[in-house]
């Protein structure tokens, strides 16, 4: 899932070299994508047999592979969340923009409003996460929430499976860039209220059915 993770990510632009999905794994484990390297460069074409087990330390437990440097985003969070199964740290454009802007991120989209409708927390650091203390900040700064903007830097999503993190950051991304393009044009948003998120949520599909689709669009020889 990692994998595919990966591909997912970078074929719709959500990452390019940088930026890596985790999953949990039982016994204060979790399996993440490696460190971008002279061999390890285009996410999607990472293999299984390069991903890292590391612990939550952050110490390599299995795998020929250096963890990325920022891996203490990952071990910080599960630390912090027992609810939380997988995590995906990316570099995306527009939401990346509109953290560094300070401009919310609102519910203007049906279908992805659900995931702002509370405002998305601001961790208001641009360093790189390597070390415990700065992720012990980032999951503080996450709190409850599923997303998280990593100022000047990026975002994390978390879920209890990786394909709903994988979904989360998708669309967080085309919040983003609605919210972007209705301030270009000097418009006024209309933010979506809570009983229509609340009716479209109970009536539209799962994210199971958003991911089945991503999955599938992305599939495919390497271009």
């Amino acid at each position: 899932m990692v994998v595919e993770a990966c591909r997912v990510l970078y074929r719709l632009g959500l990452v390019d070299y940088m930026g890596h999905p985790s999953v949990r794994l039982p016994g204060d484990l979790m399996l993440i994508k490696p460190r971008h390297s002279l061999d390890i460069s285009r996410p999607d074409r990472i293999t299984p047999d390069q991903l890292a087990v590391i612990d939550l330390d952050g110490t390599l437990v299995e795998g020929e592979h250096e963890p990325p440097g920022e891996r203490f985003i990952h071990t910080a969070i599960y630390r912090a969340r027992p609810d939380v199964h997988a995590i995906v740290h990316t570099h995306q454009p527009m939401a990346t923009v509109m953290g560094i802007a300070g401009e919310p991120i609102l519910p203007v989209l049906h279908v992805q409003s659900e995931l702002v409708r509370t405002p998305v927390p601001v961790w208001p650091c641009a360093k790189l996460v390597t070390d415990e203390r700065l992720g012990d900040q980032l999951a503080e700064a996450l709190g409850q929430h599923r997303v998280c903007h990593l100022r000047g830097h990026g975002i994390v999503s978390v879920a209890r499976e990786l394909p709903e993190a994988v979904v989360n950051a998708i669309h967080l991304e085309q919040l983003a860039e609605a919210n972007w393009k209705v301030r270009a044009i000097r418009g006024r948003p209309r933010v979506i209220p809570d009983d229509e998120i609340d009716q479209r949520a109970a009536a539209g599909s799962s994210w199971e059915v958003r991911w089945r689709y991503y999955s599938q669009i992305t599939e495919g020889a390497n271009p």
